[in-house]
């Protein structure tokens, strides 16, 4: 499927607000970091999201792309994945956030959490 990375004044369909700046939480309440970037399909359904990491003592941002089925509830300001923190950083490697993902990249990415 082709994908297309939302301009920051573009906005997914609905059901799904504006995630980009959210604060991630995984599955366990541990803090993330925040929502990178938006990827849709044609009909601007919402797809992926990349999801910001910091390494250690905070350094070193990762950027991972995750599918949305993961993601388990919406509050304001934050959202919170069904997956843990471990989950999210051995996904596989996601190179250039600024341009959708290839099929190839949605397709390990999907089998990844499951969802494949």
């Amino acid at each position: 499927m082709n994908l297309i990375r939302l301009q920051r004044r573009q906005h997914p369909a609905r059901p799904y607000p504006e995630l980009r700046q959210e604060t991630v939480l995984d599955s366990g309440n541990r803090f993330l970091d925040d929502v990178a970037n938006l990827y849709v399909d044609d009909n601007r359904e919402l797809r992926f999201v990349d999801v910001l990491t910091r390494g250690f003592i905070g350094l070193g941002r990762k950027h991972h792309l995750v599918p949305v089925e993961p993601i388990a509830e919406q509050g304001p300001g934050a959202i919170t994945l069904g997956v843990d923190q471990e989950t999210v950083e051995r996904a596989p490697r996601f190179a250039n956030p600024y341009v959708g993902p290839d099929e190839e990249q949605q397709r390990a990415t999907r089998e990844h959490y499951g969802y494949g």
